[in-house]
């Protein structure tokens, strides 16, 4: 049975392959295969940590912020006169919005996802400047607000009318209830029970205290440090100013309708103030997250091109030693070599250059992320993603050599006689 095995490996195409004559064949060869060799290692290390950043951006750029993004526009009202009052205007242009019967519901505030405008407060649960702090963007909405920015209230309960503060730009005054996100309830008071935290008490910015009075599911900063994104807090504010932004969400598919009609009748129903700035959440979106597509476009663009080159660098010098050897080959062929052994040696040629190139790569991709974190603060690169460049590495080339090698195979023994 042991002589039997041994003859079944030894029928094998790759058991025939003399190794020794294969990698002398190449060292003759030692300019052409260093650079080739260069080539995939390069490639590796690029398409390694590129799919990483681009995993990272595209992470980014699908991540829900927790509100109705494509139903929701705002636009700014701008007063001009000296006899303009902003609380006044404010109060008549949200009750009018919320009865148009395309708008479920509006509210005025500079803060919301997408905007790059909020305040960073520093909150804990136990009073002190030398506690602990979690850091939290701050949004200041009415009692309309969670509905209005369409997000999910999971425990506890909403702002009443009486509970909003309407403040001018100089007054600080904090406010006694607060709504927080579920992640910012998970890192301050270390549990995912949200009914628990209904009730307890935090403290903004060491001194002011604050009751939970509930839990929204999710409100995405309106920028992004890292790590913090999801924690926010909402206070029950209003607070006044010449210019005021307003948040204006739609009934479902009506969206740009709905601004024409709204935008028309905030310009006729005040003519003390002008109406601009008129943008839709999904606009806003774009824009934020415009360098994140440009940069998932560039990488994958490079990419692709070094795969390309690196295929057209394998297929050419595969090609290249197809035709010097068209006699060697024509030789093997004539002393019993079969088309399958011609092949697995090109195969096994395309192996070692490429394994070479790998081991090479792999230290390069090491390096290029360790360049990488130390000056952008990317994370570590996982083995996942060098794994995956070697195996695409090792089909690339096996597809790359396959119409030489075939044309290779086909050589007959009788190019054996004719003279080169």
């Amino acid at each position: 049975m042991m002589m039997d095995l041994k003859a079944f490996i030894n029928h094998l195409p790759f058991s025939r392959i003399a190794f020794r004559p294969i990698i002398s064949s190449l060292l003759r060869q030692k300019y052409a295969m260093a650079m080739l060799v260069l080539q995939i290692a390069i490639t590796l290390a690029v398409i390694s940590n590129g799919l990483f950043i681009v995993s990272q951006r595209l992470d980014i750029l699908q991540r829900p912020s927790g509100i109705d993004e494509s139903n929701i526009f705002v636009l700014t009202s701008s007063g001009f006169t000296k006899d303009f009052n902003p609380k006044t205007s404010i109060q008549i242009d949200l009750a009018a919005l919320r009865q148009m019967p395309n708008i479920i519901n509006a509210v005025a505030t500079y803060s919301f996802p997408f905007s790059g405008s909020s305040d960073w407060d520093e909150l804990q649960t136990v009073a002190g400047s030398d506690q602990n702090t979690v850091p939290a963007a701050s949004y200041k909405l009415d009692e309309h607000g969670i509905d209005a920015l369409g997000i999910s209230l999971i425990a506890g309960e909403n702002f009443s009318p009486s509970e909003v503060l309407w403040q001018t730009e100089s007054n600080s005054t904090f406010p006694s209830v607060v709504l927080i996100t579920s992640n910012l309830a998970t890192d301050l008071f270390s549990t995912v029970d949200w009914s628990s935290v209904v009730g307890r008490t935090l403290y903004i910015n060491a001194t002011h205290s604050a009751v939970v009075k509930g839990i929204v599911k999710q409100l995405q900063a309106p920028w992004s440090p890292a790590g913090q994104i999801e924690n926010s807090v909402i206070y029950p504010r209003v607070v006044t100013r010449n210019s005021s932004r307003y948040l204006i969400r739609t009934q479902p598919t009506i969206l740009q309708n709905t601004i024409a009609t709204t935008e028309r009748y905030l310009s006729m129903s005040n003519q003390q103030r002008m109406i601009r700035k008129v943008e839709t959440i999904e606009t806003m979106k774009q824009q934020v997250y415009g360098p994140d597509i440009a940069a998932v476009t560039i990488l994958l663009v490079v990419m692709i091109a070094l795969t390309i080159i690196t295929a057209m660098g394998i297929a050419g010098l595969t090609s290249f030693n197809v035709l010097v050897r068209h006699k060697q080959i024509g030789i093997r062929r004539a002393l019993g070599a079969n088309k399958v052994d011609i092949l697995c040696q090109f195969f096994a040629e395309n192996i070692i250059q490429t394994t070479c190139g790998i081991l090479i790569g792999c230290l390069l991709a090491v390096g290029l992320n360790i360049f990488l974190v130390s000056q952008y603060a990317l994370p570590k690169l996982p083995l996942t993603y060098i794994i995956s460049a070697m195996i695409c590495l090792y089909v690339l080339g096996i597809l790359a050599i396959l119409k030489p090698a075939l044309k290779a195979m086909n050589i007959s023994p009788a190019a054996a006689t004719r003279s080169q």
